[in-house]
Order: C-alpha cells, then structure tokens, then sequence
C-alpha cells in the first residue's frame, strides 16, 4: 500500500496490485503534482497505464474534477475500481484495455496527462505523446507529465522542464 501524499485524501491509504513493478514513489508524485499545482483546480486528468491509479487519485485529492484511469491489466482496473469506493471518489472512471487503443478511442479533452508505461517500454512514451498531441485530447495549455528511468525517452520531443529524483525522473510537455 501507499499513501496519498497531499490535498482532501491526504494520508488515506491506496491500494497496488502485487503485479506492478515499481509503483511511483511518494517523492515522485509529490513534485509532480507541485509543477501542476495552478493547473489542477478543476482540471480533467487522465492517467494513462494507471497500474493503482496513485497519480489520477493525487489530482483529484488536490482539486481536479475529473480523471479518467486507463489500465490494460483487470487486475489493476478492480484495484483502481477499489481505491475510488474507498476514498469515495465519485469522479472516477476507469477504462480496462490496451492504453493506446483507448487513446485512439477516447474522446474529451484534458488539462493533463499522466504517462507512466512500463519503463523498458520505450514505444509507448513515444506513441502515447503522438496520440495525446495530434488526437485533440490534450486542450490548448495542457501538459503531459512522463514518469521514466534513464534518458528522456522521446527525443522527437523537447521537454519542458525535467526533474530527477533518485533513477526515476519525469517530464513535463506542453500543449502551446
């Protein structure tokens, strides 16, 4: 289990699925969401691969209106489905399937994104940036936040701002 780092869910315990590798440390989720905080008030967020859906729920607890968990595995979409009835959220909705396939279906438009494959997955940084851009899911001003380990995994890219904190290291891209 880990714990919710900030805002009304502070301190309330999240469920992980025993499959997931490396689930994103409090530190990471923490200075994450500190680079978004002017964008979350009311935003719309999605948490592409969502594995607990620790950084959907971290928006929410910090004021985001609405998130929507993109989870290929059931398993992990049951453990999403469990962590909202726990907490109560009711803005909440979780998408079990291939993310890709997802982004390619989806419609509405977010304020941020959340991008945490697998970290030897290297593809899907890239193909997941091309869908959020091109595919209008991304409103004007919205930023995609990559969570990774190494070097920055889509060079066709620049990055706003990157942040490192032990192996892991995130990303922020913006939508101008």
């Amino acid at each position: 289990m880990i714990r919710v780092g900030g805002g009304k869910f502070r301190g309330r315990e999240i469920l992980v699925p025993p499959y997931l590798e490396v689930p994103t440390k409090e530190v990471v989720r923490m200075a994450m969401m500190n680079a978004v905080q002017f964008l979350l008030p009311g935003a719309s967020v999605l948490d592409v691969f969502a594995g607990s859906g620790a950084l959907g729920i971290e928006a929410l607890s910090r004021g985001a209106s609405k998130a929507v968990f993109l989870e290929k595995e059931p398993e992990g979409a049951r453990t999403i489905e469990e962590n909202l009835r726990r907490l109560d959220i009711k803005e909440g909705i979780v998408i079990q399937g291939d993310a890709l396939e997802s982004l390619r279906s989806l419609g509405g438009s977010y304020r941020i994104a959340f991008v945490d494959p697998p970290y030897r997955e290297k593809r899907l940084y890239e193909e997941s940036c091309r869908l959020l851009l091109s595919g209008g899911l991304l409103e004007e001003g919205g930023r995609i936040l990559l969570e990774y380990e190494g070097e920055f995994p889509v060079p066709s890219l620049i990055p706003l701002r990157e942040k490192r904190h032990g192996r892991t290291s995130f990303a922020i891209i913006g939508k101008i």
